[in-house]
């Protein structure tokens, strides 16, 4: 992060809102006022299955950087990764700087590992279970406010997962063509919900 100077302005997120704030000495600083924040009401949730490897914590920031609301690491039928203890500590923390860096009004919570079925029960009607079958609607096409992103493992989501899905309701849609890694195709799902999500509002908001 750039460091300022005295009498240089910058924002400031805290407690949910948005100020522009100037610098003064030492590690003093002067709210001037609270900025308009635009969709800050928009939420998406991530259900990720836990990849490999570091890379959950990539997940986690990037997830986060672009607005992530939750993050749900996921223990599914073919997932080869069972989260150590601290583990979730430190995604914790990796979401807490990432807001920082991003200027997130708020930090996503990021929950203990769940199983998915207890996953899909919770989610319900407002889960979107992401999938690489052909002949998908597109993500943008099922999600509504507060949806539940489910992202499966690298070998995909197994047959009793798909069924369960399919019995407690959840939509199935896909990201296009492509075959993305599970850690890719979690921060992609997030990125295209929030941006419709956020369209939708600005039309409502008549904006």
């Amino acid at each position: 992060m750039l460091r300022g100077r005295e009498g240089d302005l910058v924002e400031v997120a805290g407690s949910g809102r948005l100020f522009l704030a100037e610098l003064g000495g030492g590690r003093a600083a002067t709210v001037v006022e609270e900025l308009e924040v635009a969709n800050g009401g928009v939420e998406a949730y991530l259900y990720q299955a836990v990849p490999k490897g570091g890379r959950m914590d990539l997940v986690v920031e990037k997830a986060t950087e672009v607005g992530v609301t939750g993050i749900v690491p996921l223990l599914t039928e073919r997932g080869i990764v069972s989260p150590r203890e601290g583990k979730v500590g430190r995604w914790r923390r990796v979401a807490e700087a990432a807001a920082r860096q991003s200027l997130g009004l708020s930090v996503p919570e990021v929950a203990e590992p769940v199983a998915f079925e207890a996953a899909v029960r919770e989610a319900g009607e407002g889960g979107v279970l992401l999938h690489n079958a052909p002949d998908l609607r597109d993500v943008e096409d099922v999600v509504e406010p507060g949806v539940r992103l489910f992202v499966g493992p690298e070998g995909g989501w197994g047959e009793a997962e798909l069924e369960l899905a399919e019995r407690a309701g959840l939509a199935v849609a896909g990201l296009g063509p492509r075959r993305l890694r599970s850690e890719t195709a979690g921060i992609v799902a997030v990125c295209r919900a929030r941006a419709v999500l956020e369209r939708r509002a600005r039309v409502r908001g008549g904006v």
